[in-house]
């Protein structure tokens, strides 16, 4: 028979440390000092602080130069040892001073710290156009080697960057003009007019939601309200953000101005978005910070934003918006008949309480909402504003005040238009607005998109709703309408229409000045085009020198894209060169044309 002498090399402990049992593993002939770093690597306590007690396999507390155990065997499985000591702190770094690992970074950011490892200076090397939502970051993946439109990703499809950046060049060229060797003079080339050409699209064009209106922020990012509530964040050609508005719809996106600091840091507010029911605040982050409702029944008919300038306390931003009736009633709500006296004096109180919501409701409509915001009066870093009401009277010889249509800020003044007129309010020393001019239509009118231009002038988009002069009280001034339709150029500071732009065949449902003096206007689906008018044109007849004859302008550039639109935004030039960029809300769509 043979006899096998098997020897155990090691044998598993347990560690109790506080209230903590730990598993350890123990080899014959292990020094102290090996377990003390064994133990450090399991609780973080430094072998100086550690004090280990087991009366059964040495006395006292264990010293780096004792030997655990000669012979293995003898101790019994999950023998126990004590360790008493606290571990070390870890020191909180903040992100910026954390390590950072390329899979964390976004392309844009392995591009710049390329280019800082190269020595490159951003001053000098930096991009010579910047469109933050059209443009990839200078040098990165702008030479694509692409030579046709093609998918940038999901959402997004567009030129190739080189092209779109040789594009804009060439419109930046030579940008004061030059001379002409025939005359020695300077002609003007018109390189930075906007070309029209298609350079960009983003969004499904299978999504079922229309894009409603589109605003670019003090940075450069282009948002886009979808009226099945989305609210998406663009920029250089891809969509960064999507969040949500508080409603199931967006119709309207307005941007709040920068007074003394970039909008939206800190808490403020940069933007809003209004619909259904609600109107919602967002950092420039997209961080929804607050809510403001509307009169039940009611939603947004139209928003802007302004600030009002005070040498005592500074610039301070107000929000204004009218209503429209959103609330449907009932038509066969009193369509059986009363039976008898009790259900007929049922029938006169519920008629009665239908009449007085209507009027209500019709109340909410002719009155202007403003909150007044201050950031020093944040309570306990929430957004606080302060409301006011702004009523505008008749401004015609009918008994009631017509709805509100439209708001628009004017160099500070709020603007209220009507199927009557134009009132025109500015602010109190107490910051309340006070009606300062009325101006009345010749013809009750709808009143499409009102936009501020150059100076004292405003472009407003009429139709007319009928052929009857109305009366003119003696607080108002008529303005003389020669078309039924049309935008008209509105001088304040005259009270008088020194132009009509009738280049369209339907109503005009968007104005958008340009950087370079031009004008965009966009006609209705029936028209569905976009005209450019020149600023030549434009800057003759808004000259005060010239005769009280009105002017009836027809003479536009039709553009090539984009066709029907909802809305349309400048898209600026990030370094502040005059080359520009056109974003137009097309249906579920944002086109960027150049």
């Amino acid at each position: 028979r043979t006899h096998h002498n098997t020897t155990t090399m090691s044998k598993p402990i347990i560690l109790k440390w506080g209230k903590q049992s730990l598993s350890l593993t123990i080899h014959r002939g292990m020094p102290g000092s090996d377990l003390k770093h064994q133990i450090y690597a399991l609780t973080n306590v430094p072998p100086t602080r550690q004090k280990i007690l087991c009366p059964k396999l040495w006395k006292g507390a264990l010293k780096d130069t004792d030997v655990i155990a000669t012979d293995v065997d003898s101790i019994p499985n999950n023998t126990k040892i004590t360790l008493i000591g606290t571990a070390d702190k870890l020191i909180e770094k903040s992100m910026d001073e954390r390590p950072r690992f390329v899979e964390d970074m976004t392309d844009e950011e392995i591009w710049k710290l390329k280019q800082n490892s190269r020595g490159v200076n951003d001053d000098t090397d930096g991009p010579i156009i910047d469109i933050i939502a059209l443009q990839k970051e200078h040098g990165m993946e702008r030479d694509d080697g692409k030579m046709e439109m093609y998918e940038y990703n999901r959402l997004v499809t567009g030129l190739p960057q080189h092209q779109i950046e040789d594009m804009l060049l060439q419109r930046m060229q030579k940008e004061g003009g030059e001379k002409d060797p025939s005359t020695n003079s300077v002609r003007d080339t018109n390189t930075t007019e906007l070309k029209g050409e298609l350079a960009m699209t983003m969004g499904l064009q299978l999504r079922r939601a229309y894009v409603n209106s589109i605003a670019v922020l003090d940075n450069g990012t282009l948002i886009s309200g979808l009226d099945d509530g989305h609210v998406q964040f663009w920029r250089r050609g891809e969509m960064v953000k999507d969040a949500r508005h508080t409603g199931g719809c967006v119709d309207e996106v307005v941007i709040f101005p920068s007074s003394g600091g970039s909008a939206g840091s800190g808490g403020r507010p940069a933007f809003a978005t209004a619909g259904d029911g609600s109107i919602c605040l967002w950092t420039q982050d997209g961080n929804h910070i607050a809510s403001l409702s509307c009169f039940p029944g009611t939603t947004v008919a139209s928003m802007t934003v302004g600030s009002i300038t005070s040498e005592e306390e500074g610039d301070r931003v107000y929000l204004a918006a009218c209503f429209r009736i959103t609330r449907q009633t009932d038509p066969n709500q009193f369509r059986l008949p009363p039976q008898n006296e009790s259900e007929r004096r049922r029938r006169e109180a519920a008629e009665m309480q239908e009449r007085m919501i209507q009027n209500q409701l019709l109340d909410v409509t002719r009155q202007v909402k403003v909150w007044m915001y201050d950031a020093s009066e944040n309570n306990n870093g929430r957004v606080a504003f302060r409301e006011e009401l702004v009523v505008p009277n008749a401004t015609n010889a009918v008994e009631r005040t017509p709805s509100t249509a439209k708001v628009a800020n004017f160099a500070g003044d709020l603007v209220c238009g009507d199927e009557a007129g134009l009132q025109i309010f500015d602010a109190t020393r107490d910051r309340r607005f006070q009606r300062k001019m009325a101006l009345q239509f010749q013809y009750l009118c709808d009143i499409d998109c009102m936009e501020p231009l150059h100076g004292d002038y405003l472009a407003v988009s009429v139709s007319r709703k009928s052929t009857e002069e109305i009366s003119v009280p003696s607080s108002a001034v008529r303005l003389q309408m020669p078309t039924s339709r049309g935008v008209y150029i509105v001088d304040t500071s005259g009270a008088t229409v020194r132009a009509v732009l009738d280049g369209h065949r339907d109503r005009v449902t968007c104005i958008r000045p340009l950087p370079d003096g031009r004008l965009l206007t966009a006609g209705g689906k029936f028209d569905a085009t976009v005209q450019l008018w020149n600023s030549e044109t434009l800057t003759k007849v808004t000259k005060r020198d010239e005769d009280d004859e009105i002017k009836i302008l027809s003479e536009s550039k039709q553009m090539k894209k984009p066709g029907y639109v909802f809305d349309l935004i400048v898209l600026p030039d990030n370094n502040g060169r005059a080359v520009f960029a056109i974003a137009a809300a097309r249906y579920n769509t944002i086109n960027i044309l150049i």
